[in-house]
């Protein structure tokens, strides 16, 4: 029996891609493999947000070639972000990833996902690998996932889109994913309904701009979602998910979303719906206008602060967290300032603070100098990161001690339990001796506040 292994980089849209990926080879027949060294089919799924993930793949490379030096024979398939156009090495126009990677046989399109077996056709024509229905689909989301990503089947991410139409300067989505294009509802929702039944009890809706799903260019040439008059596609989709609260469904969470979109109608929807938890990742990415502006984020920095308030006063109490880049192209001293007061501001729980690193292909690689040192963005990550983030989140955590919170259980070794609270805070603490705590829902009571992490015990 033929074994695969993927080795997944990126965000939780990548994880939830390879889900599909991993059910596509079960059904060709492959097993998995817990490691690439015994692996016949090594896939890496690919994130192109930052050059050490990319760099951690050529990496690999040179491991697959001493791998093959002693006659093992694998087949290699680089997909995600990296790829932009599907194609064997035996294909007559191939992805220039081809130029930089002879060790790799496949590059595939993340969409093109159906498309794997005939090109691994290509690479040996004498293999066996079998006819399947899969291979017809035009839509990679009619693949059923594995949603093995969490450890329980308490948790599932739900992907609902592909694609972005937002167009960031410093991104590659749009030209290694395409355009944005919304999944069909009725398919969103059997696979939520049919996780529940399974035992689900936390979705986290996820897509490369969640909530501006159905607002695509596509979705309204389509007139996909016409029927619901007024009502945002989104805000429909998280109400009929919702619904599944009668039938187990504890908690609903989403990400990534984009400010451009976060309406009213939405804010209401969270501060109202049952199963929605009150936490949101929203990235600012700068607290400068002229920085955004350069980075073609839609929204001002105004913008921005009135959907924070908007938030705090529908759901008192909401756990906020963000994304920022540090040294973006031509970032001054004085707009670096005002991303640090900004995040100051706003009173962040916590955040993910990059670096700024050029990609090929985006329109920031083409056309805006990266003029800002690496010794500057070392120092400013450094500020904003050491310097004020930690105390923040130290912050929100104290707030907690004395309090019970209700955590999913999301790994269990021993008696040492960790999982998730109501407002997506790590939690730790011990089971009672013999117990199997994995993928249910506890009282916690919080004893103990560190920067990163929450401790307790069983309340």
């Amino acid at each position: 029996m033929s074994t695969y292994h993927i080795q997944t980089y990126g965000c939780q849209m990548n994880y939830s891609d390879t889900e599909r990926m991993e059910a596509y080879l079960q059904a060709l027949g492959y097993d998995k493999s817990a490691t690439f060294d015994e692996a016949d089919l090594i896939m890496f799924n690919t994130c192109s947000i930052r050059q050490s993930a990319e760099d951690r793949v050529y990496g690999h490379m040179r491991t697959i070639e001493q791998m093959r030096r002693k006659h093992r024979k694998i087949t290699v398939v680089v997909t995600g972000c990296m790829v932009r156009k599907s194609s064997s090495r035996y294909s007559s126009q191939r992805d220039k990833l081809f130029g930089t990677m002879r060790e790799l046989d496949i590059a595939l399109r993340t969409e093109e996902l159906p498309k794997l077996a005939t090109l691994a056709r290509e690479i040996d024509p004498e293999s066996k690998i079998p006819e399947i229905k899969e291979e017809s689909l035009e839509d990679y989301f009619k693949i059923d996932p594995t949603h093995s990503s969490h450890q329980s089947k308490a948790q599932a991410f739900v992907a609902i889109s592909n694609g972005c139409d937002k167009f960031c300067t410093y991104c590659i989505v749009p030209y290694s994913r395409g355009r944005e294009k919304s999944r069909d509802v009725q398919d969103i929702l059997k696979e939520c309904e049919k996780l529940v039944e399974n035992g689900c009890k936390e979705i986290t809706l996820i897509g490369q701009t969640v909530n501006s799903y159905g607002l695509s260019q596509y979705d309204k040439e389509e007139k996909t979602f016409e029927f619901l008059g007024e009502k945002e596609p989104f805000i429909y989709l998280l109400e009929e998910v919702d619904k599944l609260h009668e039938k187990g469904l504890v908690r609903t969470r989403f990400t990534s979303p984009h400010p451009k979109d976060m309406s009213d109608q939405l804010i209401h929807a969270m501060a109202t719906l049952k199963t929605h938890m009150p936490y949101l990742h929203l990235p600012v990415q700068a607290g400068d206008n002229r920085t955004l502006k350069r980075m073609n984020r839609t929204y001002t920095v105004e913008h921005y602060r009135k959907i924070m308030a908007k938030l705090r006063s529908a759901i008192p109490g909401i756990s906020i967290s963000t994304d920022i880049i540090v040294g973006f192209c031509g970032e001054t001293e004085e707009e670096f300032e005002n991303t640090y007061n900004f995040f100051n501001e706003m009173d962040f729980e916590h955040g993910y603070i990059s670096q700024y690193s050029e990609r090929s292909g985006t329109t920031a690689a083409k056309f805006i100098k990266d003029d800002i040192t690496d010794q500057t963005k070392q120092e400013r990550w450094n500020k904003l990161n050491d310097g004020l983030l930690r105390a923040k989140s130290k912050k929100a955590h104290e707030r907690f001690l004395g309090k019970i919170v209700h955590v999913l259980v999301e790994n269990q070794e021993g008696k040492k339990c960790l999982g998730r609270s109501e407002h997506y805070k790590t939690v730790q603490f011990a089971a009672a001796s013999g117990s199997n705590l994995l993928g249910e829902i506890v009282p916690v009571r919080i004893t103990k506040a560190m920067e990163w992490i929450l401790e307790g015990e069983l309340a």
